[in-house]
């Protein structure tokens, strides 16, 4: 009996060991890289890319489809302008290695990156009547924030890359983990907050993100640059490009780019028509923020559902046929005014059921 106890406790060991080395890895990175560098990492991937990037996206296509009333090819184009900070990220990635403000590389970038969003998010949200290109600023603001704390963060990592070679790859999962686990936090959630909070009330949320950005840089630990020479940044710039273009010419850099720029750039993207498709009330699903259909279970009494049928003045209704017992099938939105156009009359295999509006 003695070594099966001594094999229990070897798995119950080895178990305990598995669970608590996540919590043991986590703090390996905080004692060797210190805990600021741990927090900018799960809040610049976790908060700010995986949340802020998959509810941005949700709530920024009900945006312009039902409050700035566009059309596809405009929100698409839209969305392409307001990316436009990402295109050209070196420029940001060259101002934080070039060029330090008030004696620190990363810091400033990082308390920047989190005042635009936080103020480019809160001016989206709370202006009800706000224009297209003003709504169009702001996003690219916001966007250009989540690009600066990205380069910047990416700096970090490869900065300590250099000094700590052994902890590269636990770097690299860290981003990767965080981002993982943010972004399926946010695509689990952004269709609750656009239906509970609209898309201007979910954009708001994303100052969250950008809040956590500007609290890592003033907590972030970065030792002080001194005696630095701003009359020289014109000289610094030219090495740094002029470096990056040495890096650019090895074969072991340009192939993978190119690749994956081909790979990005030439595949057909129809998710901006999809997306109108599945939330237009005629032709697709109806997946819309600003109604929802009621379930033919919650009009069974006879008096409310001849007040459906009888209709009022700016009620939508979906008028359902029943194809089975327990089916039913949408197949067009009506106008109050445009009801009488079908013939309900005793036939319990049609319904109206009214579309009712958030606002």
């Amino acid at each position: 009996m003695e070594p099966q106890e001594v094999g229990e406790a070897g798995v119950s060991s080895n178990t305990d060991c598995c669970a608590a080395s996540p919590c043991d890895w986590l703090r390996r990175l905080s004692r060797e890289l210190h805990w600021t560098f741990v927090l900018a990492v799960v809040v610049v991937y976790g908060a700010c890319q995986g949340v802020g990037n998959s509810v941005g996206g949700v709530a920024a296509g009900y945006y312009w489809k039902d409050v700035q009333r566009v059309q596809p090819s405009a929100a698409q184009f839209y969305q392409g302008l307001t990316d436009a900070p990402w295109v050209v990220k070196p420029l940001w990635g060259l101002l934080t290695d070039v060029i330090p403000v008030v004696g620190f590389r990363r810091r400033p970038y990082f308390v920047l990156a989190g005042v635009i969003g936080v103020s480019s998010m809160l001016v989206l949200s709370l202006h009800r009547e706000l224009g297209i290109v003003p709504a169009l600023l702001a996003m690219t603001a916001q966007s250009a924030g989540a690009a600066v704390a990205d380069v910047t963060v990416d700096a970090l990592v490869a900065q300590n890359s250099i000094t700590h070679p052994p902890l590269a790859s636990d770097m690299q999962s860290l981003c990767g983990f965080s981002s993982s686990v943010g972004a399926l936090l946010g695509f689990s959630i952004s269709g609750l907050l656009v239906q509970s909070m609209g898309s201007q009330g979910a954009l708001g949320l994303l100052s969250i993100p950008s809040a956590l950005v500007l609290s890592a840089g003033i907590l972030l630990k970065e030792t002080r640059v001194s005696d630095f020479d701003y009359t020289q940044i014109h000289q610094k710039f030219y090495k740094a490009i002029k470096s990056m273009g040495t890096t650019i010419r090895c074969p072991e850099v340009w192939r993978p780019c190119v690749y994956i720029y081909v790979s990005l750039n030439l595949c057909l993207d129809i998710q901006g028509g999809m997306f109108y498709w599945y939330t237009d009330p005629v032709v697709g699903p109806a997946f819309s923020e600003s109604s929802t259909l009621l379930p033919p279970e919650m009009l069974q009494d006879a008096e409310s559902t001849e007040t459906v049928k009888s209709g009022s003045d700016g009620i939508e209704f979906s008028v359902l046929v029943a194809v089975d017992n327990n089916c039913f099938v949408s197949n067009v939105v009506a106008e109050s005014e445009r009801t009488e156009a079908f013939d309900v009359g005793d036939d319990d295999d049609i319904e109206l059921i009214p579309l009712v509006h958030k606002s």
